[in-house]
């Protein structure tokens, strides 16, 4: 989705001028990406979609090598809903990577559908300091607090046993709400 060939800059607009940023800097052949997000909500008893600005006053632009030898990222300025770009002394670059990862969340694209990414998934639900209800293994019916949700997708929680908290390692299916 992201052109990893073109330098991408943040550009910060004239407020709820981001789709006119857009177009103006469309018509000077420069690729531009606002990020949106479909978002349910209740109005008036109805439940409605809508779209809304993950960044509202901001927008990307994506210059090709060919555009950043002539006057570089200043050429965004001379659009007159652009207010500035991101940096102190000079336009900084935002990087590609960073920013394809950006698109693949708020496009959904970046779901890990192995066992491991879902396993990562369900372990994301956990927050520290709940208590959780142990289902399996030799500490069934205890209770654990969580201490801490590992990058593996596992849980590190504390189980009370003779008197003391004693870390122990758990998968997410073995602990369930209080």
């Amino acid at each position: 989705m992201i052109d990893q060939g073109k330098t991408w800059f943040v550009v910060h607009t004239a407020p709820a001028r981001e789709g006119r940023a857009c177009e103006l800097l469309a018509r000077d052949g420069i690729e531009t990406w606002q990020p949106l997000e479909k978002v349910t909500i209740t109005r008036r008893g109805r439940v409605v979609e809508t779209v809304e600005k993950v960044f509202a006053s901001y927008v990307f632009a994506g210059l090709s090598p060919e555009q950043m030898t002539g006057r570089g990222p200043w050429a965004l300025r001379d659009c007159e809903c652009v207010l500035s770009l991101l940096g102190v002394d000079r336009p900084l670059p935002f990087p590609t990577d960073a920013l394809q990862i950006l698109a693949d969340r708020v496009t959904g694209n970046d779901r890990d559908e192995t066992d491991a990414g879902k396993r990562r998934a369900a372990a994301a639900q956990f927050q520290v300091g709940e208590m959780r209800r142990i289902l399996n293994g030799p500490f069934a019916t205890f209770f654990a607090e969580v201490e801490e949700v590992l990058g593996s997708g596992s849980i590190k929680a504390g189980v009370r046993l003779f008197g003391r908290m004693t870390p122990v390692e758990f998968n997410p299916e073995d602990l369930a709400a209080a």
